[in-house]
This record gives C-alpha cells, sequence and structure tokens, in this order.
C-alpha cells in the first residue's frame, strides 16, 4: 500500500510538472506567432525553431491553443474528488478536454504530414503516435457513454500520456542542445528530434501502463 501511495504520488508530481511545462510551452508559442519580435533572434536558441512555425502560423495557433486547454484541464480529469462531489463539472470539463483534444490531434498530424524538423524519424513518432492518442481518447468517450467507468479511465490515462509527452519531449530536447553546447558544437535540431519525440513518447506510453496498474481504479 505504501508503495504504491508513494508511486501515484510521484506520478502526480510529475503530471503537474509537465502540464505546467506544456502550458508555458504553448503560450511562449502564441505569443511569438502573434509577436515574432517577442523574442530577439540573437538571443533565441529556438530561433530556427520559431521560424518553422511561423510558415504555419493559423495551423499552429489552432494546435497550440487547444494545446493549453488540454494541459489545464487535464490533470483534473482524475481527480476522484471532483468527480464524486461535482458530476456536471467533471463531465463538461471532460467534453471540454476531448473536443480540445481532437483539435489537437487532427492538427498535429496535418502539420507532421506537411514536414517536420526532424525529418520522417519525427514524422513517423507523430503519426503513430498521434493516431495512437485520437484512438485512445475516442475508446474513453465510447466506454464513458456505456458506463464502462474502469475502462474509460484507463484510456483515458492512455490518450493524456501521449499528449503530455509533448511537454516530456522538451527537457529531452534541452538535454541534446546541452550535450551539443558542451561539445563545442552547435546544435542541429534536425539531428535529434526524431529521437526525442521516439523517447518521449515511449516513455510516456510506458509511465502511463504503470499508472494504470498501480493507481486505484475510483
Amino acid at each position: 500500500m505504501g508503495a504504491n501511495w508513494a508511486i501515484t504520488r510521484a506520478l502526480w508530481v510529475a503530471v503537474i510538472f509537465l502540464a505546467f511545462v506544456g502550458a508555458a510551452v504553448a503560450t511562449r508559442r502564441v505569443v511569438v506567432l502573434i509577436k515574432p519580435g517577442a523574442m530577439s533572434a540573437n538571443k533565441n536558441p529556438a530561433a530556427a525553431l520559431d521560424d518553422h512555425f511561423a510558415k504555419e502560423k493559423a495551423l499552429t495557433l489552432l494546435h497550440v491553443i487547444p494545446g493549453m486547454i488540454f494541459m489545464v484541464l487535464g490533470p483534473l480529469q482524475f481527480v476522484r474528488s471532483l468527480r464524486a462531489k461535482h458530476p456536471d463539472v467533471h463531465r463538461w470539463s471532460g467534453r471540454l478536454f476531448l473536443t480540445a483534444s481532437a483539435v489537437i490531434g487532427v492538427t498535429g498530424l496535418t502539420m507532421a504530414l506537411r514536414g517536420t524538423i526532424g525529418g520522417w524519424d519525427e514524422k513517423s513518432a507523430i503519426l503513430i503516435f498521434g493516431s495512437f492518442f485520437l484512438f485512445a481518447l475516442g475508446k474513453a468517450l465510447w466506454h464513458a457513454m456505456h458506463q464502462e467507468f474502469a475502462k474509460h479511465r484507463e484510456w483515458m490515462i492512455r490518450g493524456y500520456a501521449v499528449g503530455l509527452a509533448v511537454a516530456t519531449i522538451r527537457p529531452i530536447m534541452g538535454g541534446f542542445f546541452a550535450v551539443a553546447v558542451m561539445h563545442g558544437q552547435t546544435p542541429q535540431p534536425q539531428n535529434f528530434f526524431g529521437m526525442a519525440f521516439w523517447i518521449g513518447f515511449v516513455a510516456q506510453t510506458i509511465v502511463a501502463e504503470i499508472w494504470i496498474r498501480r493507481s486505484p481504479v475510483v
């Protein structure tokens, strides 16, 4: 019991931290797209990345604004006291969460098909896990509609974990940047973006299964 509680607590801490990272990254992306001069190109290590997304400004905004909703509402879907005391709030926030998730999934796949920084390594990771993201949340909705709440919870965790991987990928990328700089090299995002995406998505998928098996069902 003690071990399960410790693991569950650690997972919650990680979820809150990653949700904060994801919301911060999405907010920054919106600011940079709306005000391109918000960061000096000379002091901006992500200048090339910003230029990439600026080419698809409307599509990127359609992706990251729902992403902010996803990051904020995601953790609330798993708060037992909210579900028990305020079921209507849980249902309506869940509907908004799933709507935002659908937009994120579709726009994410579209952006990947139009072009990625990391080439086919990154594109393949996004296409595989992005499709699973939509499938998992679709399954979660189906089980909720059939009042199969244990299964609903499991698929919500799987879907949310994949979506949260976008935040997990950021510190992984930061690690690759740091290693390159430590070796006196200029970071080349195209060389490691694909690997970072695969590491992030796979790690989050594994953690999701641990959460499902270790945390209480209700």
